[in-house]
């Protein structure tokens, strides 16, 4: 497998990078909100095909320098599945797609863009890749919250985290048949993350870490729930 490479939180490139994702996702938001719905309409397509070019770009890449391995590449962790995921919403507004990207792939970006681990090395490109990609992730769910004024439903919360558990089981399956590490359900993340156990905790080990896991996701799921209809009520 390829190794992992972190960047150091709060380093200067930590500090640019995700200051660059905040202002350009700022932005984007803004428009969104003021242009007419014709322009609007053509924003939302055009950040399609920009995620769709972006993901064939790179792999294009990636095989033509020769690093493109089923082990590594395949679009199964949790932020690639977001990411094909977020190209679908921008262009037929799916109130589940629009839930999964609010309680999974928005706090699961958040994460990374906080501890980033780059899993096709640590190069300029692939450090803008890492960011556009989550970036692009935290900027979906709010995008339909700012643009389409779309809510999470009262339900929405838990049918969300069940159906996760449906992709967790598949990516289990694949890691399985091909002796990879997607979602890291294999083993953990190398970045510095304080919800990975680290060291002889019992809970560091396989797959006891993956409890951790779930039980941090289904409290952000909860919480980023509880903040949307808070919001929502007063608005």
């Amino acid at each position: 497998m390829i190794p992992h490479e972190i960047i150091t939180p709060f380093s200067l490139e930590w500090w640019i990078f995700n200051t660059i994702n905040v202002i350009v996702i700022y932005f984007i938001l803004i428009a969104a909100k003021q242009i007419s719905k014709k322009s609007q309409a053509i924003l939302t397509k055009s950040l399609a095909i920009i995620f769709i070019s972006e993901f064939f770009i790179m792999d294009w890449l990636h095989m033509f320098n020769g690093i493109w391995t089923v082990k590594d590449s395949l679009p199964l962790h949790l932020c690639s599945i977001m990411w094909f995921l977020s190209i679908y919403f921008f262009l037929l507004k799916k109130q589940w797609a629009f839930e999964m990207l609010l309680f999974i792939g928005m706090p699961g970006a958040v994460h990374s863009l906080l501890t980033p681990e780059l899993t096709h090395g640590g190069d300029l490109l692939h450090k803008i890749d890492f960011f556009i990609g989550h970036g692009g992730l935290v900027l979906a769910p709010l995008y339909g919250i700012y643009a389409f004024e779309m809510w999470p439903k009262k339900n929405g919360w838990w049918k969300t985290f069940l159906k996760l558990q449906i992709i967790v089981l598949c990516v289990f399956f694949a890691n399985y048949l091909f002796d990879s590490n997607y979602m890291y359900l294999s083993y953990p993340p190398i970045a510095n993350n304080p919800l990975i156990p680290r060291g002889d905790s019992f809970f560091a080990d396989w797959p006891y870490y993956i409890l951790i896991f779930e039980i941090a996701i289904l409290i952000h799921v909860i919480c980023i729930n509880f903040i949307c209809s808070k919001i929502k009520k007063s608005i």
